[in-house]
This record gives C-alpha cells, sequence and structure tokens, in this order.
C-alpha cells in the first residue's frame, strides 16, 4: 500500500501541490477571523445558537421537533459544543466546513466536465466570492442551500460510477435537505434527472438500497411527524408563502434575480454590502461567454439539469419564497463561469497557436483579470462590508458564550 501511495505521489506530484495550494488558500479565506469578523453576531446566528443551546437539556428535544426545519445544521452544531463550548462560534466553524466542503466537489466535478485548469480557475473566483464567504462564513443554515449542487455532484458520481458509497450519500444529503425548507423540489428534479441510474443502482445494489432506505425512512421520521400534527408547516417546508402574491409582484420579483445578479444588489446588510451586483466585470464577461457555450451545446446532459434547477428557483422566487435565494443557483453560474473563462483563453490560444509571445502575453492578461476579479470580491467582503455602517446595526449580538 505505502509502494502505491509513494508512486501516486511521484506521479501526480505537481497536481497534489497545486490543489493543495489552491485549498489552502481557500480554507484560511474561510477561517481566518472567523469569530471576530465583522464583530458581533447577527440576530439570526443568535437565533440559531440559542436552539442548539437548548439541546443541552434532552427534555427540550420534543419543543425543537415541533418544528424540525433546519435541525441536522442545529444537531451538528450542537456536537461541535465538545470542542467548541462557543455556540455562536461553533455555528460559523460548522458553515465554513460545509462550504469548504461544496468547494472540493464543486472542483471535482469542474474538472471532469471542463479539465484541471477551469477546475482551478472557477475554483479559485467560486471560492473567493463574496456572496460564497458570505453565506460560508456565517453561522445560520443558509449554508445549506449550497446541498442543491452538492446533490448534483452525488448524482453525477452515481452515474459514473454505480458505486453503493454515491448511492449511500444521495440517501444521506437528501436526507440532510429534506429538512431544509424548499428543498423537495430540487431532490423531485433530480430523481427525474437520474432516475435510471437510481434504478439500476437499487437492482444492483439491493441490500444495501434497503439498508439504506429504511434509515433513510427512520430519519425523516420526526419531519414527518411535525408536518402531519402541525399543517401549518407544509407551506414552508415545500418553500412557498403564506398568500400567493399579485402577478405583477411575481414579475418583479422574477426579475429582481438577473437585476441583482448584473446589475444592483438586493440590501440586506447581514450578508451583503449595500446594492453591488453580486457578480464583478469579468465574471459577467466569463458568464455570458460559458452561457453562450451551453446554449450552442444545448444537448449536454448536464444542461437540462442546469434549466431544470433554474426553473425551480425561479419559480420559488417568483411566489415569494423567503427561504430560497441566490444561494441555491451560485455554484451552478460560478461552474458556467469557469467554462466562460477556460474558452476564453483557449481562444487565444486558437489564435496565436504558435506565437509563444502572444501566447503568454494573453495568459497573462487573463490571469490578471482573474487575480482582479478575486480582489474586488475579497476587498468587498474582508475590507468594505466589515467597517459599514449598516454591517454594525446589524451584528449587534455580543461575542460570548451561551
Amino acid at each position: 500500500m505505502d509502494a502505491r501511495i509513494s508512486k501516486f505521489i511521484r506521479s501526480h506530484w505537481n497536481q497534489i501541490a497545486l490543489y493543495g495550494a489552491l485549498f489552502a488558500v481557500l480554507f484560511g479565506l474561510l477561517f481566518w477571523r472567523l469569530g471576530s469578523l465583522p464583530g458581533g453576531y447577527s440576530l439570526s446566528e443568535g437565533y440559531i445558537a440559542h436552539v442548539a443551546s437548548l439541546l443541552r437539556n434532552i427534555h427540550s428535544l420534543p419543543t425543537l421537533l415541533e418544528n424540525p426545519l433546519g435541525v441536522p445544521y442545529v444537531l451538528v452544531q450542537r456536537g461541535l459544543h465538545v470542542i467548541v463550548p462557543d455556540f455562536l462560534l461553533g455555528g460559523r466553524i460548522v458553515s465554513a466546513s460545509i462550504g469548504l466542503i461544496v468547494l472540493v466537489m464543486f472542483a471535482m466535478l469542474v474538472r471532469r466536465w471542463h479539465g484541471q485548469r477551469a477546475a482551478v480557475v472557477g475554483t479559485l473566483l467560486f471560492g473567493c466570492s463574496a456572496w460564497f464567504l458570505h453565506i460560508a462564513r456565517l453561522g445560520t443554515p443558509d449554508v445549506l442551500l449550497f446541498g442543491v449542487f452538492a446533490l448534483a455532484a452525488c448524482g453525477y458520481w452515481l452515474k459514473q460510477t454505480g458505486s453503493t458509497w454515491a448511492l449511500v450519500a444521495c440517501f444521506v444529503l437528501a436526507t440532510v435537505l429534506l429538512y431544509m425548507p424548499g428543498m423537495v423540489w430540487f431532490i423531485a428534479v433530480g430523481l427525474i434527472w437520474q432516475w435510471k441510474i437510481v434504478d439500476q443502482a437499487f437492482k444492483k445494489h439491493l441490500i444495501a438500497v434497503t439498508t439504506a432506505g429504511l434509515a433513510f425512512l427512520a430519519a425523516l421520521a420526526p419531519l414527518g411527524w411535525a408536518l402531519y400534527r402541525h399543517h401549518n408547516l407544509l407551506k414552508p417546508w415545500l418553500g412557498l408563502p403564506e398568500s400567493w402574491p399579485a402577478p405583477l409582484t411575481m414579475v418583479k420579483n422574477l426579475a429582481g434575480v438577473p437585476l441583482h445578479l448584473f446589475v444592483h444588489g438586493e440590501y440586506n446588510p447581514a450578508a451583503w454590502l449595500g446594492t453591488a451586483p453580486v457578480l464583478d466585470a469579468f465574471s459577467l464577461v466569463a458568464f455570458a461567454v460559458g452561457a453562450y457555450l451551453y446554449v450552442r451545446n444545448v444537448r449536454l446532459k448536464r444542461t437540462p439539469l442546469f434549466l431544470s434547477v433554474a426553473v425551480v428557483v425561479a419559480g420559488l422566487i417568483a411566489v415569494g419564497g423567503t427561504t430560497i435565494n441566490l444561494t441555491v443557483i451560485m455554484p451552478f453560474v460560478y461552474l458556467i463561469i469557469a467554462g466562460g473563462a477556460t474558452y476564453l483563453l483557449k481562444q487565444w490560444f486558437k489564435v496565436f497557436p504558435r506565437n509563444p509571445i502572444a501566447r503568454g502575453i494573453g495568459q497573462v492578461l487573463i490571469y490578471v483579470l482573474i487575480g482582479l476579479a478575486c480582489v474586488y470580491q475579497l476587498t468587498h467582503y474582508f475590507v468594505a462590508w466589515p467597517h459599514a455602517q449598516a454591517t454594525h446595526e446589524v451584528f449587534i449580538v455580543p461575542d460570548q458564550k451561551i
């Protein structure tokens, strides 16, 4: 075994060094000053930490299960209390850890679909993006909205390998996501997308599937019981509003998605700086190029998945669902950006196939633009946002053990 590992390291040392450096940087971005930036904690973080702290008393568990939405996140936060006594900091560590896992899955999937250069560039852009950092460094269950992308990655893993572990991973992830409002629609999309693969896995791994299925049903029993007893939880669980908005309001809600991405962000000082758009100039151009590539290659098997996720997100946002937001689609947006950025570089090499000077200039130019995009996003999150007055007015829960 040691000889095999040594041989693998010798033959892949450059890739190990590249990805090691990449994830060392991203790890630092996720965990640097995690408990002290921007200073204090938001009210939503305080509430989640309070709920987790209630689990110190076993008698509080039945009360918590009256509304079990988001409970898996709270349980992990409570489990971390053994190591991290501060529930507030523990929540942020849970979110940052989930964010790091999502980045690893993102890099692996982009590498399979677009190649190594796209994986490195795309993961760097996504990991440095202010939106990702806002969500992944905030101690709330919103980070689980990235789980839609994680479920797509597990589905691809299952499709490629038919592995029992991939099937179990899909079961576990689906169980967690079903406790999140609005996620049931995306799980339904995933089942439709990979129905043949799931059916084959059921036939091939009958014992493993049966065991995982029983565990799946047992884990969902508290959720099912709560929905049965409290019908008022059904709409929140489905990600639907209490009352349907007017048609004009639905149109405005839907138009807000591209508007917030490209032109004018939504004012939310707890998770954003002012009304800046989500994407910077370079990411916007790369997204346009990547979207063009996917339109041109509309027959790719993953394109229906992207469209289905976009349709579900658009529908839930249009009707005014309070839990589904841009976080669900951001990994897919940056996957498209990764493809677009790499395509720009390939086109430059295609125009200047044999001129080393022109090739070098083009390569340096693209990498400088990528670097500037990362610097802009990091400055947004680590410099501008913590010093904004609106941010300090929201992060008012003191840094203390709950």
